[in-house]
């Protein structure tokens, strides 16, 4: 006779430790991963959804060329054309910029290859990704940090850089929940409060690393840390990325 033991919440078949589930890169918390400034001087820069070209003007006047693609008329780009279709030739440029993009694109793996493809080896693809946003604008495809690193990887490009923990899907709903009432006011210290607790929920993880699981105390700092790290990813508004081509 067998007995099926029920999971706790959230445990499937298998046990994954909280390395498995961070992404293999560099995490910030509240803090920016790149400056615009610094990556694009002297370089040959395309701008996918590029809006009214807000970064134009800072390419050109540190040397660098930029090429705007957007799909419809009355912007400020060189080119209309979608992010799953590029019409440009493999190899072509240093850096490419999808600031707010790839949720609005009904095939984010073809943008995100056709980006792959259009860029120079060793080019940079940065950028902002939302994730824990309510539908917005014709959103499709919300990406997790894991899901970013998925699709760079099977692009031959690795994740280099995630940032989040800025803004949370907590207080971001809070202000489309009470719109139109200044809730936006509050984002910023209700951010705040959220990765307190947070923080102070690490705090708690690392004793229980260190006197259940026997850990030593600059693992389970390693491992609390992480923790931190992660949690705050997964409850993120959205993410600020730096992803290679290798």
């Amino acid at each position: 006779m067998t007995t099926n033991k029920k999971p706790a919440l959230s445990q499937g078949v298998r046990k994954l430790t909280i390395k498995d589930q961070a992404p293999d890169c560099e995490i910030s918390i509240n803090k920016p991963v790149y400056l615009l400034s610094e990556i694009v001087k002297g370089k040959k820069v395309i701008d996918i959804g590029c809006g009214y070209g807000k970064n134009r003007k800072l390419v050109e006047e540190l040397g660098g060329e930029w090429v705007g693609v957007e799909p419809f008329e009355g912007g400020a780009h060189t080119v209309v054309a979608d992010a799953q279709n590029l019409p440009f030739e493999d190899n072509t440029f240093d850096v490419a910029i999808m600031d707010a993009v790839l949720e609005h694109i009904p095939e984010v793996e073809k943008a995100i290859a056709e980006t792959a493809r259009v860029l120079k080896p060793g080019g940079l693809f940065v950028g902002y990704a939302a994730f824990m946003e309510c539908f917005h604008e014709i959103s499709y495809s919300h990406l997790s940090f894991k899901a970013l690193e998925h699709y760079a990887k099977i692009n031959n490009m690795k994740l280099q850089k995630i940032s989040g923990g800025t803004r949370f899907g907590i207080d971001y709903h809070l202000n489309v929940l009470f719109y139109p009432l200044p809730f936006k006011f509050m984002r910023g210290f209700t951010a705040s409060c959220i990765r307190g607790f947070i923080k102070l929920k690490s705090k708690l993880v690392y004793l229980g690393l260190r006197y259940k699981r026997k850990q030593n105390k600059g693992e389970a700092k390693t491992n609390s840390d992480l923790f931190y790290k992660v949690e705050c990813l997964r409850m993120s508004n959205g993410f600020s990325y730096v992803i290679q081509k290798l």
